[in-house]
């Protein structure tokens, strides 16, 4: 009896220790591929009085992406020796140009294979952000694009004289307090603005053009402020493939030369 108990003993073991090794073969090997995150909107500095910017990092409180923490988050994925490729996942409507900016070079100046694949939605700042990568990935459905500059607001000028407010204009300089809603905007403070949003939608054209790798005058006659989706973009040289994850995945394996694990 004493030795079929044993037997028994020797083979729960066995067969334990072969579940176990069986257990450990499954397990995914270390991860190889930076997995971050732009969600929502686009601002340069985690948020303030509300927790920490939605990224990677970040808790997820508010829906934005801090540029700050992605671009510290390419940079560490970039040092890592464990990591052979960047993965930028985004769905924004953008926000800060400086932000996205921000991103482009961050991914711009990485020495890994960098790819940004948009997911529901990529536009203005988020889309420019995305241009820094050495290939774009989107959905046929993907909504892209929106390359302009806005500044619009609404004036209570109006209403105020209707309640029989006025505006008192008390600054040291022209235009301080230009752009105040309860004030009617000057013909000059409009003309000043506009320079300036026209300067900005420049600077966002020839970026965009360089990294698309387009003629400057391709991307200028497309930005006109108007959305597109993944098919279109892709006809028009703004994104690169048309697929999902596992596409991204695929081409991922194929630079880096073995299968690929997101790190989490």
């Amino acid at each position: 009896m004493v030795l079929v108990l044993a037997l028994v003993a020797v083979a729960i073991a066995v067969g334990g220790g072969i579940a176990f090794a069986t257990y450990e073969a499954q397990q995914p090997a270390a991860c190889n591929v930076a997995d971050v995150q732009l969600y929502g909107a686009l601002v340069y500095y985690p948020a303030e009085n509300g927790g920490s910017a939605s990224s990677a990092t970040g808790d997820g409180s508010l829906d934005q992406t801090a540029a700050e923490d992605v671009r510290q988050e390419i940079e560490a994925a970039d040092a890592d020796p464990g990591v052979k490729a960047i993965l930028l996942q985004i769905d924004s409507p953008g926000g800060d140009p400086v932000a996205g900016e921000d991103v482009m070079d961050a991914l711009r100046h990485a020495s890994k294979p960098t790819v940004a694949l948009v997911a529901d939605e990529g536009t203005s700042a988020a889309y420019l952000a995305a241009t820094g990568a050495d290939m774009i990935f989107a959905s046929a459905n993907s909504s892209l694009a929106d390359i302009g500059v806005t500044q619009s607001y609404i004036d209570y000028a109006s209403q105020n004289t209707d309640q029989g407010l006025t505006w008192e204009s008390l600054t040291a300089g022209q235009y301080k307090d230009a752009g105040n809603p309860d004030a009617p905007l000057t013909p000059a403070e409009k003309a000043l603005f506009q320079r300036d949003l026209d300067i900005t939608w420049a600077n966002l054209v020839d970026w965009i053009a360089a990294n698309r790798r387009l003629p400057t005058s391709t991307v200028a006659a497309l930005a006109d402020g108007s959305s597109m989706e993944g098919a279109m973009a892709l006809q028009d040289g703004l994104i690169d493939k048309i697929g999902s994850i596992y596409d991204v995945e695929d081409y991922l394996a194929q630079k880096t030369g073995g299968p690929v694990t997101l790190c989490e």
